[in-house]
């Protein structure tokens, strides 16, 4: 395989952390939940037929407002917070494959990794994830290679290397 070389955009590298993590969807999907339930409750008092009874104070439902935002912008949060406070992050990224490793370096690190340290990998629409911990991936995208027989033949060396030997 050829050397790719990328440099993540930052609109990028969340996209590549959200398909990362399932948990980073999950929270997301709460989070539009609970505003959605915090919304028809609001809507179905007013719309009542009931009109004696006392209507909620809005500062009862500040709580559970302030925490449906935090729970739908949590993944935002992360990936910025990530994306700031860590250099290398923004860097240009080399990576290779050959029959023995997966490889991957930057300014500042350099890291092989044998193909059995790898666990599982995934693909997305315009990504390459792969994971040495369930929590962990590298995340390669797909626009890195310059044509689309390159990208076939990477992820044939994926499932040979990785999927293959489950």
């Amino acid at each position: 395989m050829t050397i790719l070389e990328f440099k993540y955009t930052f609109r990028e590298f969340l996209e590549g952390t959200r398909s990362a993590s399932r948990s980073m969807r999950i929270i997301q999907i709460f989070g539009w939940v609970i505003i959605a339930f915090l919304l028809f409750s609001h809507l179905a008092h007013y719309l009542s037929l009931d009109r004696e009874s006392n209507p909620p104070s809005p500062s009862s439902y500040l709580i559970a407002w302030l925490v449906s935002v935090f729970w739908v912008s949590f993944p935002l949060t992360q990936a910025w917070l990530v994306w700031r406070g860590t250099p290398s992050v923004k860097e240009v990224v080399r990576c290779w494959a050959d029959e023995e490793s997966f490889r991957l370096q930057t300014t500042n690190s350099d890291t092989a990794v044998k193909w059995p340290a790898l666990i599982k990998f995934r693909e997305t629409r315009k990504f390459f994830l792969i994971y040495p911990s369930k929590r962990i991936c590298y995340l390669i995208p797909k626009r890195a290679f310059a044509d689309e027989s390159q990208v076939k033949e990477f992820r044939e060396l994926l499932d040979r290397k990785i999927n293959q030997r489950r």
